[in-house]
Parts: structure tokens; C-alpha cells; sequence
């Protein structure tokens, strides 16, 4: 006699008894998963709003020769607008790795490539006139307080150097 599906498969009802009482089983204190912070809104980037250098992260070379700041608005079907307004630039387009035009007072021949990588992570690349310049990659930090911008001229990994902004009100810690 053949036996039929349900006959060969447990119910959903089982199962789920089954994985009750294995959890009920652990040792008090001991947890099934390890609790992780929790994933950033489907309408809000963790990277959204305005990020400053930070004054005691960053050796004064860097603070003398990096942005100042940076203001980011990304949207969850992958639209991004990206400033950096002490040089009046503004970059719109999406996160899928196109070379995207970098529009400053005056014109440049710069386009900025960007690509999500999750929600901690951007990629970039800088090019002008098509001939790549530079690289980057940039990871939040300290549960989205700030981020680190690892970046090199293209292709010279040797000559990388470390970025650190915060968001306003931490900047001087």
C-alpha cells in the first residue's frame, strides 16, 4: 500500500511542537540566537542626513585635507543624493555602480560611481573624463554613529589612507 504526502510528511503543528520543546530544553540563561541589532527601516538609510570629520578621530593631515562633511539621502529602491557641501557638489542618481555626473558651481569633467552593498556599506569610484582617479569604501560603524571612508587613488591600494566622520552633535568625541 503506497503511503500518501501527509502520511510521509510531519504536520506544521508537529514541527513547530518540536522546535518549542528544544528550545525549552537549552539551560536557563542560554538563548537560541545571539540578539543582533536590529535592520535599519525599509524607508529610512542609516546613512541618511549630515556627517561631519571627526575632530579627535582623524590625524590633523587628514582634517586639513578631507571634506568637511558629507550629506546623504538614500532611498530603498536604490535613488541616492550625495553632497559634500563645503564644495557645493551634489551627485544624484542610483546605487547600482553607474557613473553618476558630480555637479559643482563650476563644471567638471568628475562622475561618481556608487554601489550599496547592504545597508552598513558604500562602494565608490571617482573618474574624470571616463579615466578612473579613485576608490573607496565606506562602512558604518559604532551602530551607525559614524562611518570610516577607506580610499585610494585607483588601482594603489599602497597609497590607501582612513576617513572618520560622526554625525554633528558627536564630532568632538
Amino acid at each position: 500500500m503506497k503511503a500518501t504526502m501527509t502520511q510521509r510528511r510531519p504536520s506544521a503543528l508537529l514541527l513547530s511542537l518540536a522546535l518549542l520543546s528544544c528550545i525549552a530544553a537549552l539551560p536557563s540563561g542560554v538563548t537560541a540566537a545571539q540578539a543582533l541589532p536590529p535592520p535599519p527601516s525599509l524607508t529610512e538609510s542609516p546613512w541618511n542626513g549630515d556627517w561631519v570629520l571627526s575632530q579627535t578621530r582623524n590625524t590633523q593631515e587628514i582634517k586639513d585635507a578631507a571634506a568637511g562633511g558629507y550629506r546623504f539621502h538614500l532611498q530603498p529602491d536604490g535613488q541616492i543624493r550625495w553632497e559634500i557641501p563645503s564644495l557645493h557638489e551634489v551627485v544624484e542618481g542610483r546605487t547600482d555602480g553607474r557613473p553618476m555626473t558630480i555637479r559643482r558651481p563650476n563644471p567638471t569633467a568628475l562622475t561618481l560611481a556608487v554601489t550599496a552593498e547592504g545597508p552598513w556599506v558604500l562602494l565608490y569610484k571617482l573618474s574624470r573624463n571616463g579615466q578612473p582617479e579613485g576608490e573607496g569604501r565606506m562602512t558604518l560603524v559604532d551602530q551607525g554613529h559614524a562611518w570610516v571612508d577607506l580610499s585610494q587613488p585607483a588601482g594603489r591600494p599602497d597609497l590607501a589612507g582612513v576617513v572618520v566622520y560622526v554625525r554633528p552633535p558627536e564630532a568632538a568625541k
